[in-house]
């Protein structure tokens, strides 16, 4: 494997981890903010389900970001106004248009209205779409590759010694 996929799958899997603390953390708040029910007649958002599954994905697009700056994208710089912050928070409202979009399916068109459902539909398909999605845009329009300069990994080849 060159040193391009090599770099693109650390990137990857640096990123996909990233995302999965961050999902874990949605994970929890979204079924505490829907599901939960403290001894109440119903879980403080339990009516609102598209409402909990973004808040709780606001929260966890925080921690992505702390996590994608200082460890996915670390060898990277943050271009654009900012820091990249604004491009980097906007991918990631876009790209929650599509787990919302597969919870609104599952809840309006498939009536499937339980907690499984919800996560499945939320947790497992959209945010794996979302994810996939977000690391490419990312990639291109937040974290962009430095110039690296020649150091002890570079190797330069003297063509002088080549005969013709």
């Amino acid at each position: 494997m060159g040193e391009r996929w090599q770099r693109l799958a650390g990137e990857f899997g640096r990123s996909a981890v990233a995302g999965t603390i961050a999902s874990l953390v949605a994970f929890v708040l979204f079924n505490m903010l829907v599901h939960w029910d403290p001894g109440y007649d119903e879980a403080p958002l339990g009516a609102h389900v598209i409402t909990g599954f973004v808040i709780a994905n606001v929260i966890s697009t925080l921690l992505t970001y702390q996590l994608s700056r200082t460890w996915a994208f670390r060898h990277r710089d943050a271009v654009g106004f900012a820091g990249g912050i604004p491009s980097f928070f906007l991918i990631s409202a876009f790209s929650l248009v599509i787990p919302v979009a597969c919870l609104w399916i599952s809840r309006n068109l498939l009536h499937n209205d339980s907690a499984l459902a919800d996560n499945i539909a939320a947790n497992v398909v959209g945010l794996f779409l979302g994810f996939v999605t977000r690391f490419l845009l990312w990639q291109t329009f937040v974290f962009q590759h430095r110039d690296i300069p020649p150091g002890p990994h570079y190797r330069e080849v003297d063509h002088s010694s080549v005969q013709e």
